[in-house]
């Protein structure tokens, strides 16, 4: 198993394994990858979602997850089923707070800070649903803190990269997903089927 120590590292585990949680209970994960401490991995993990080379947000199990740019497309059009956040709106499919909170995230805007304007009861579990749906992923204000910034996708990484798997089914996804994501052989079963389905 490769070993971290820097931003490189990182970058090359999520590359190998597709799919990385940051943490995890069932050991799978970067820390358990980790040659650093938990505080200096936690900044390690801020510089390489900052390099923009990955994607980062609660993909899996509510949990912070990495993803390799090769599969995020295709995850995207998996869990999305096809629907931009407009289109879930326009039929009366979007939460209300969910959209509260798309409607207030207009570039790079810092969870904590938005979490007090919206005052909105339920906000965390929104904000995670709307990552685990990838709407939103996470980025990080350069700080000693290292501010959670929540971001649309689309904004890091451009809409026509992002939405660059639509025409695929998510049966065809899931299926891509599968074969390209080698850390998904490091999980149960059930965390697995839950990461393959549809979640719009």
């Amino acid at each position: 198993m490769k070993r971290i120590s820097d931003v490189n590292d990182l970058i090359d585990c999520i590359n190998e394994y597709g799919i990385l949680p940051f943490w995890s209970d069932d050991g799978f994960s970067a820390w358990q990858m980790s040659d650093v401490n938990f505080n200096a991995l936690w900044s390690v993990r801020e510089q390489a979602v900052n390099t923009r080379k990955i994607a980062y947000g609660k993909f899996l199990n509510k949990k912070a997850t990495f993803v390799s740019l090769d599969i995020f497309p295709y995850l995207v059009s998996l869990r999305r089923d096809g629907y931009d956040f407009d289109s879930l709106v326009d039929e009366g499919r979007a939460p209300r707070r969910e959209s509260e909170i798309m409607a207030a995230v207009d570039g790079p805007t810092p969870s904590y800070n938005l979490g007090k304007t919206l005052a909105m009861k339920g906000f965390d579990g929104a904000v995670t649903s709307l990552q685990n749906k990838t709407y939103l992923c996470i980025n990080f204000k350069k700080s000693a803190m290292g501010t959670a910034l929540l971001c649309k996708p689309e904004d890091i990484f451009g809409r026509d990269f992002v939405r660059s798997k639509y025409g695929f089914s998510p049966q065809d996804c899931a299926a891509e997903i599968l074969h390209m994501a080698k850390g998904l052989k490091e999980l149960d079963e059930k965390t697995v089927g839950k990461a393959l389905l549809p979640t719009v």
